[in-house]
């Protein structure tokens, strides 16, 4: 679990990342597809759809990290969505380093090392969760 200095390292870095969430979640797609254009086909809507999908999912996820037990039941849901749509083990290290390297981008160009390491922690939470229930 992540204590209240990582909550609030993510916190402050998302809303940075929120103030043009439309731009992030579409860089997200387009740095996704240029590091591995293979996932493309596995996405039937837009960069610009996708991305806000992404974008209110995370807030979700940010905005329930204080009561995360209350979160499992949409993670699971969650992997087990993705599992369908074809999302394998492999593609979670992508999306994750993907997703940081976006954050930091959003976020004023760079995240600080507090935070990218409690983004990064987090994301292999919610990772690991939606892998498990695959």
């Amino acid at each position: 679990m992540l204590t209240q200095t990582e909550i609030a390292a993510i916190r402050s870095s998302w809303l940075a990342v929120v103030a043009d969430r439309d731009r992030a979640g579409e860089l997200f797609y387009d740095n996704l597809f240029r590091t591995a254009p293979e996932t493309k086909s596995m996405f039937n809507a837009s960069a610009r759809v996708q991305g806000r999908k992404l974008m209110e999912t995370l807030a979700i996820v940010v905005e329930g990290l204080d009561q995360f037990d209350a979160l499992l039941p949409t993670l699971r849901h969650l992997g087990q969505v993705h599992a369908e749509l074809g999302v394998r083990r492999e593609h979670y290290e992508i999306v994750g380093t993907t997703l940081i390297k976006t954050l930091g981008d959003a976020a004023g160009g760079k995240l600080d090392p507090q935070q990218e390491a409690a983004w990064r922690k987090a994301y292999w939470t919610v990772a690991d969760i939606m892998k498990a229930a695959a």
